[in-house]
């Protein structure tokens, strides 16, 4: 083969490698740049959907803002209940969902809601905060629902979602 062609193939791989590789890091960038902008908060406050003998379940519904203009598909892993005291700022762990692959997806520039996520909370964690709870609300009274908190651990796209304090 002549070593002029040789070269203008090599020319040729290289250009088409460099774009493979500038459209891949371009997407991902994008795809890091839609999971950065997503938005999720309660759409209402939390209801007790259960009691029973396992414990107690609490339905949420989640709004999810997709300020992107692709869709995405949302993943959520988890979603965990905290309570946290007057007097400290350690949070304690009241209820989490259970382990899902289940995914959502939201189109572009739009909201997105999602129905009837149960959070479990078992009389075991119930029973660890409970005198904290109980006491927090002899002394503060309702103000104690301010203190509970939830946390979002999601995947947009793939990619992480940063944790979501609600």
């Amino acid at each position: 083969m002549d070593k002029k062609v040789k070269i203008g193939i090599g020319i040729a791989a290289g250009t088409v490698a460099g774009f493979l590789l500038y459209k891949s890091v371009g997407g991902a960038l994008k795809l890091a740049e839609t999971a950065d902008n997503v938005k999720v908060s309660l759409l209402n406050l939390p209801k007790i959907h259960k009691i029973d003998l396992s414990g107690l379940k609490i339905a949420v519904d989640l709004k999810v803002d997709n300020p992107a203009k692709g869709s995405l598909t949302l993943k959520i892993p988890s979603i965990r209940a905290y309570y946290t005291p007057f007097n400290s700022t350690n949070r304690s762990l009241i209820a989490s969902t259970a382990v899902s692959n289940k995914s959502y997806t939201v189109n572009p520039v739009s909201s997105g809601k999602i129905s009837g996520i149960m959070i479990e909370a078992t009389y075991i964690d119930l029973l660890k905060t409970a005198p904290t709870i109980v006491g927090d609300f002899l002394a503060q009274g309702t103000k104690i629902i301010d203190r509970i908190g939830f946390d979002v651990i999601a995947e947009v796209n793939g990619i992480p979602l940063k944790v979501q304090k609600l």
